[in-house]
């Protein structure tokens, strides 16, 4: 009796099988992995199939593309020679963080059509090994609320100021020399 119970669970069992694979005919075949490589992974050397290679190299033919359109836009600003670099843009932001520094062992040129302005949110400093020259075709301003010539701490003598032995005694309140 155990024979004819085995026998048949196992013709059951086939049957069954033999249905289900009628069924589904790929139920039987063992799907090939995933032939998309992780980051940092290597390509599977399993099955490389024209349709899996043709969207490799569509992929890979479209990152060239963006790739030539960011070096067509980069060409039409930067000119490289031998000898040096131009930028040259419409608009030029230059952004350092922490730090921006211009260094050249010859000359450095600012030079603005229109206006230029140097700004500091602290302070700002203006130093040379020679001399120092501030021209201007109209008025040069100094405008602060002191200002010092050489660190003085004497008042500077204006119209109307009293001078007594060599001393200001009443001269401006806010311009001081040495």
């Amino acid at each position: 009796m155990r024979k004819m119970l085995l026998v048949l669970a196992s013709i059951l069992f086939i049957t069954h099988f033999s249905f289900a694979l009628a069924a589904d005919p790929n139920m039987g075949k063992v799907q090939p992995p995933s032939m998309v490589p992780q980051r940092g992974g290597t390509i599977p050397q399993l099955q490389l199939t024209p349709d899996y290679l043709y969207k490799q190299i569509t992929a890979l033919q479209q990152q060239v593309a963006g790739l030539q359109a960011q070096v067509n836009a980069l060409r039409s600003v930067v000119q490289v020679t031998q000898n040096g670099a131009t930028i040259q843009a419409a608009y030029l932001t230059i952004n350092g963080q922490n730090n921006l520094a211009m260094i050249s062992s010859k000359k450095i040129n600012l030079t603005a059509g229109d206006d230029l302005t140097l700004t500091s949110g602290k302070d700002m400093s203006l130093q040379s090994q020679k001399d120092v020259t501030a021209e201007g075709a109209g008025k040069i301003r100094l405008k602060a609320p002191q200002i010092k010539l050489n660190d003085g701490t004497q008042p500077l003598a204006v119209v109307g100021s009293s001078v007594s032995g060599g001393k200001v005694i009443n001269g401006s309140v806010s311009v001081f020399v040495k």
